[in-house]
This record gives structure tokens, sequence and C-alpha cells, in this order.
């Protein structure tokens, strides 16, 4: 069983979501004013975003949110979200929910939220996981 609620995680989605259309946004709006931005594909921006550190979105409402919803789950939901966005990514399968927690828990190092932030395709790997955890 997961140890986080439905509703925290679809909470965590929306604000993921949220958060990677407005860094998109925040690009595109950089590039348009002084390169021609027909160079560049949603792939490519997608990339910068990716390169961007964090510490850029400081000011960014939904990195804060997103950081802070991470950041208020306890130890156990922690495991348990990252467990998630491995089994969405294929990193593991349903079947290895408790190894993929247990390995989670080994890798902790208190920047569970970077390193979720972090990750390409967050909301999609969560929404993947999901699925695949009701398929069990």
């Amino acid at each position: 069983m997961i140890p986080v609620s439905q509703e925290k995680i679809e909470f965590i989605i929306s604000v993921a979501r949220e958060y990677r259309e407005g860094s998109l946004a925040m690009v595109s709006e950089e590039l348009s004013e002084g390169h021609n931005s027909d160079n560049y594909t949603e792939h490519s921006l997608a990339g910068i975003v990716e390169e961007s550190k964090p510490e850029e979105h400081a000011q960014d409402s939904a990195y804060n949110e997103l950081k802070g919803a991470i950041d208020t789950l306890n130890e156990e939901e922690r495991f348990g979200l990252v467990a998630l966005m491995w089994i969405g990514r294929g990193t593991y399968s349903s079947d290895e929910f408790e190894k993929a927690i247990s390995d989670a828990r080994s890798a902790d190092n208190q920047h569970t939220a970077e390193y979720l932030i972090d990750t390409p395709l967050l909301p999609d790997y969560l929404q993947e996981g999901l699925i695949q955890m009701d398929d069990r």
C-alpha cells in the first residue's frame, strides 16, 4: 500500500504540472525577447528548463508550492512518493514497490523535494505509477 494519500499525490501532480508549464512559458518568453524562437521545439525548451537550477525559480509560486508540498510529507510518505515515481518511470515494477521504498529509504539525503522537482516528467511518472499500482 502506498504510504501517501491519493489526495496528496494528486495535489503534487497538479502543482508539478503547473510548475512545468510555468517554467516552459518563462523560458519561451525569455527566448522570444532576444532570439528567434522558431529554432526551438517544446522538447528543446523542456531541456533548457531541466538544466536550470531550482534556485533560479525561488520566486516562482508554483515551485515554492511544489517544494512545500513535498517537504511537508513525513519520511515514509516521501519514500513512498519516490518509489511511486520510480515505478511510473519504469525503474521498478509495481510488484517491486516494497523494494523501491526500501531503496528510496537507503538513498535518502534530505533533498527529496529537489530530486523530485528536478525529475523530468515528474507528474507523468507519478500518474503512471498510480495507474500501475491500481492495476496490481
